[in-house]
């Protein structure tokens, strides 16, 4: 019994394979790869330490894990994202120890991710929506905006800019922060 149990799940076993092969080499699996890595988060335009975030993938790289630290508070939070290739979006569950969660839905468009909501609270609708930038120079900016109006207008909750561990932001007479291999 047990070997003609074995034989008839065969089958299913190499199509769950054959799909994860599949999948794996599907590029818009590899949309969000961008923003591995471990990070200092500056807060964009300046020299000031917001936090730090290990962004890793995991499950066989089909998911993608984010671990981020606030620099001057116990703020932390994990999320994690994936391309659904049913609904050919990807996807992020985010959740915090505020006992905030945001579960946003999206797409890479050029060289930004773009994720969203709209939440409905009873009382009215609330959109969220983060977009991270991968710069050229290997910096990733991160800005989460609110809409209060159904998406009429939005106000930047966040803007982080994520440089490498290994880098620092130098602080140039007169010019803004640039991100430079450190040394040590």
């Amino acid at each position: 019994m047990k070997k003609l149990i074995l034989f008839l799940s065969f089958p299913f076993l190499l199509s769950n394979i054959n799909a994860q092969s599949e999948a794996q080499e599907n590029e818009n699996y590899r949309a969000f790869d961008f923003w591995l890595g471990e990070w200092v988060v500056y807060k964009t335009g300046t020299s000031d330490t917001l936090g730090f975030s290990t962004i890793e993938t995991i499950i066989d790289s089909f998911a993608i894990q984010e671990t981020y630290q606030n620099a001057r508070s116990k703020y932390r939070g994990t999320s994690i994202n994936k391309y659904n290739g049913a609904t050919g979006q990807w996807e992020q569950y985010w959740i915090d120890n505020t006992g905030l969660t945001l579960y946003l839905k999206g797409q890479r468009i050029e060289n930004q991710m773009i994720l969203q909501n709209m939440i409905d609270t009873g009382d009215g609708n609330i959109g969220n929506r983060i977009t991270w930038t991968d710069h050229s120079d290997g910096s990733v900016q991160q800005v989460w905006e609110q809409s209060y109006d159904e998406g009429e207008s939005w106000s930047k909750q966040f803007d982080g800019t994520y440089i490498k561990k290994g880098t620092e932001l130098k602080k140039e007479k007169g010019k803004k922060g640039k991100a430079k291999k450190n040394k040590n």
